[in-house]
């Protein structure tokens, strides 16, 4: 499966250290290359050394810069490149990115949606230990998206 990644989920996994998780054909834009290899952050070097052979050049700069007046450049170039090489899925957190990219035909998964993936496959026995961890990092998981993702993987609290 090739999907097209935003900046959010890999940042989200590598600081968990979980980017093992993503076992497909993965390319990002070069915006979302540069925010994550900042040089300020933890998860930078790692994240370049994963990114640095993934970068694929967005061509549609007409695209890009209608979707910018509403999106992060990162988002932007994720969902143009994802309907330029046909992508299977296009991998967003940003709930208004998630809804432009759906609206645009697009599938749509998350850092969570990577998650309850492997789980399903048996890459990992529990998602919440996870979700916990990434709420302890800073990423912001909503109440409902948190306990619906306990539901579908019979954790509940």
């Amino acid at each position: 499966m090739r999907i097209v990644a935003n900046s959010s989920p890999l940042i989200a996994l590598a600081k968990i250290e979980k980017m093992d998780l993503l076992r497909y054909d993965i390319v990002i834009p070069k915006a979302v290359f540069d925010e994550i290899t900042k040089p300020k952050k933890e998860y930078g070097k790692e994240l370049h050394e994963w990114g640095k052979d993934r970068v694929v050049k967005v061509e549609n700069k007409r695209a890009i810069e209608y979707l910018e007046i509403i999106l992060g450049r990162g988002e932007t170039e994720a969902i143009v490149l994802a309907e330029e090489i046909n992508a299977e899925v296009v991998l967003i957190d940003d709930l208004k990115a998630r809804k432009i990219a759906n609206l645009r035909g697009l599938k749509v998964i998350g850092t969570i949606g990577i998650l309850l993936d492997a789980k399903e496959k048996g890459l990992i026995r529990e998602v919440k230990p996870l979700l916990d961890e990434l709420a302890k990092k800073k990423i912001r998981i909503s109440k409902q998206l948190y306990n619906h993702a306990l539901e579908l993987t019979n954790e509940e609290e």
